[in-house]
């Protein structure tokens, strides 16, 4: 069961921004594509990632000040690099279930960047594990 591959349950088709986009890009793009995490890449390699608690983060902060987050001086300043995680965990395509599940129960998020020779080639959700666990 949790000795399949990776591959047969992450999203291949995967949704991804680059270090020159800016913060509004990544939350119009979670919004209109209802996800929650977005990969940052640099010349095709993985660098980052982004999510929606990041934001909320900022959001936060915006509200604390009282600025409305469009139209906010300090979300307009800051650049995905700056916001985004960086030293992001990932697993490879061909990495077990079993590792997904053991990452995602020891950490704090719920993504994991498939990435093969360097380059990005899929992402798995916990939500993606536990369908499948509950599928068998």
């Amino acid at each position: 069961m949790e000795n399949a591959a990776i591959q047969e349950i992450m999203s291949h088709q995967v949704l991804k921004l680059t270090t020159n986009d800016d913060v509004i890009t990544a939350m119009k793009m979670m919004e209109e594509h209802k996800i929650s995490h977005i990969p940052i890449v640099l010349n095709g390699n993985l660098v980052g990632m982004i999510s929606s608690n990041d934001i909320a983060q900022i959001e936060f902060l915006c509200d604390f000040i009282g600025e409305k987050l469009e139209r906010s001086t300090i979300f307009k300043s800051l650049s995905m690099h700056e916001i985004m995680t960086k030293n992001v965990v990932s697993l490879s395509s061909d990495s077990m279930i079993s590792e997904a599940i053991l990452i995602f129960s020891n950490a704090s998020f719920h993504s994991l960047p498939v990435v093969d020779n360097g380059e990005l080639v899929g992402i798995v959700t916990a939500k993606d594990v536990f369908r499948y666990l509950s599928l068998r």
